[in-house]
């Protein structure tokens, strides 16, 4: 019997926790919270391909393990991109700035 179900509950979560994070950023953000979000992406993004780079499978690792991997990875990004200036949430709002507070 394949793992459906728990590859099936991946989906769900991962389109859930998508579904919250645009629905944290809307009309009322200000710039710095949505570059704040963007960097936070943009670190999940290498966290992500830096698991995937792995050389063999840990002997505990299973579709379960990887669900929480990924979620742990989302809140070690948020973590990061706030402890951490990588500069892509400065030149967003160097970028926009003026862009933004016209409308």
């Amino acid at each position: 019997m394949k793992n459906n179900s728990i590859s099936s509950m991946k989906f769900n979560l991962n389109d859930r926790i998508n579904n919250q994070s645009n629905n944290k950023i809307n009309k009322d953000s200000s710039l710095n919270d949505v570059a704040q979000e963007f960097e936070s992406l943009f670190v999940f993004q290498m966290l992500k391909n830096a698991r995937q780079a792995k050389l063999a499978d840990n002997i505990l690792s299973n579709n379960g393990s990887e669900t929480y991997q990924s979620l742990l990875d989302q809140e070690f990004s948020k973590i990061i991109a706030k402890g951490q200036n990588f500069g892509i949430a400065d030149a967003l709002v160097r970028q926009f700035g003026k862009h933004w507070s016209n409308k």
